[in-house]
């Protein structure tokens, strides 16, 4: 996989939700599913080890990173 690019909206959705570029490489290169928009960006998603359900959004040009958070409802992770 290639280096991605984090623009500072997605560092900062990031940091909301306490993810770090290590958890958006995991679920980008490994990912349980993968949607392909047909404004040409793609949505990966993946439950990590663990239990955080992450979504990340990567721009066309599969480098970019648009957005990425924990998608609560899913985590298996209990809340504070």
């Amino acid at each position: 996989m290639h280096d991605l690019v984090f623009p500072p909206h997605a560092l900062d959705e990031m940091r909301k939700d306490g993810l770090t570029k290590d958890d958006i490489y995991t679920v980008v290169g490994n990912c349980d599913d993968k949607i392909e928009r047909l404004d040409g960006r793609a949505v990966y998603r993946r439950l990590l080890d663990d239990g955080r359900y992450v979504v990340v959004v990567i721009e066309d040009d599969d480098v970019t990173v648009v957005s990425a958070w924990c998608d609560k409802r899913r985590s298996r992770r209990r809340r504070r």
